[in-house]
Order: C-alpha cells, then sequence, then structure tokens
C-alpha cells in the first residue's frame, strides 16, 4: 500500500472514530426511565419542564374555572379536568405514576356523579365539555370522595423516588390547590373567588 493511500486511511478511520453516537431521544428506543449514556437526566427519562408546566395549567386553571360553577356541577368539572391532566401524560414511562393517580381521580369522580346524578336539572356546556349536575343532597358526600381521591393522588407523587421529585412535587402542588378550592366552596362567593385569585398567584406557571 502507498504511503499516500495509508495516510488516506488512517485519516478516515480517525475521522469515523471522532464521529458523535446520537443519544437516544425518548420515544427513539430509549427506554423513557433509565440512565442517561451521557450523564443526563432529562432527555432519557422523559422528564420534561414543559410537560410538568401543562398539567401544573391544567390543573390549576381548571380548577379555579371548576370554582366559578355551582357547586352540584363542580364535581364533573374536575372530573374533565383530571381526564386532561391523565391524557397529557399518557404513554410516558417517565410520569407513569402521576398519570396513575390522575387517572383515578378522574375514576372516582366520574363513579361519583354517575351515582348521585340530578336528571331533574340540565347539564353545562363549556366547548366540548358537558357538565352533569349531582343532587344537592350528595355534595358533601361528593366532596369529601374527591378530597380523599385529591390526598391520595398528592401522597403517591410526594412519596415517588427521589429522581422524580422535581416533577411531582409541582403536580402534587397543583392538585392541592384543587382540595383547597374544594373546601373554599363553603364560603360566599365573593371569598371562592378571592381564594381562587390567589392560589392562581401562588402556583408558579413557569
Amino acid at each position: 500500500m502507498s504511503v499516500f493511500r495509508r495516510v488516506a486511511t488512517s485519516a478516515a478511520v480517525i475521522a469515523l472514530c471522532q464521529t458523535p453516537v446520537p443519544s437516544l431521544a425518548y420515544g427513539e428506543g430509549g427506554d423513557g426511565g433509565g440512565s442517561s449514556m451521557t450523564g443526563g437526566s432529562g432527555a432519557s427519562s422523559g422528564f420534561t419542564n414543559a410537560t410538568t408546566k401543562a398539567v401544573v395549567k391544567t390543573l390549576t386553571r381548571g380548577g379555579s374555572r371548576c370554582a366559578r360553577l355551582p357547586r352540584v356541577y363542580q364535581f364533573d368539572c374536575y372530573r374533565w379536568v383530571y381526564k386532561r391532566a391523565s391524557d397529557q401524560l399518557l404513554g410516558n414511562p417517565s410520569y407513569s405514576e402521576a398519570q396513575k393517580a390522575m387517572a383515578q381521580v378522574e375514576r372516582t369522580l366520574d363513579a361519583a356523579v354517575k351515582q348521585n346524578r340530578d336528571t331533574s336539572q340540565p347539564v353545562r356546556r363549556r366547548a366540548l365539555e358537558t357538565y352533569k349536575p349531582i343532587k344537592p343532597a350528595a355534595v358533601p358526600r361528593v366532596t369529601r370522595q374527591a378530597e380523599q381521591a385529591m390526598t391520595t393522588a398528592e401522597t403517591t407523587l410526594l412519596r415517588s423516588p427521589s429522581n422524580k421529585q422535581e416533577h411531582y412535587a409541582r403536580i402534587a402542588e397543583a392538585v392541592n390547590s384543587n382540595k383547597v378550592l374544594l373546601r373554599s366552596a363553603l364560603l360566599p362567593g365573593s371569598l371562592i373567588r378571592l381564594a381562587s385569585a390567589m392560589l392562581t398567584k401562588l402556583i408558579p406557571q413557569s
């Protein structure tokens, strides 16, 4: 082999060895929750600030909107809120505990609304969502069921592994804000609006 050819071959091998190997992004063969090849945690685990922020926004803004409805409609409204939050996390293994926690709140509220449905009152509509009312007499019982479901979800999130705490704690805080709004619904209307506005400001939006 000539000197020129040996030099050319060596240069090609060096260039090939120095070509960076692309890391597996979430959804492109990565396991969604394993260790990162480069030592980072965000891309390999599937956690992103954008996803967490979107779920927090769904819970806080949705809860604030539900709190402004007549009490008998609020529970089905919250059901929609938790359904949207669950759907936002569906299919992302890193948020699996959070997704299951949101889905469990939705199922609890769905069962409570169906069991205590007030068919004498009309449904309320907002875009593609319909809010079914429950019987006024069932409000205290359904309130307890809703609070218990949210408490369970919050506890699940706060007990998550340490590598998930940064994101899960933010979602848990939003769930807690929903519980506060549920309790504040027993206050006069002006105080409900005040509590809702204060909670919206307290929950980080970034």
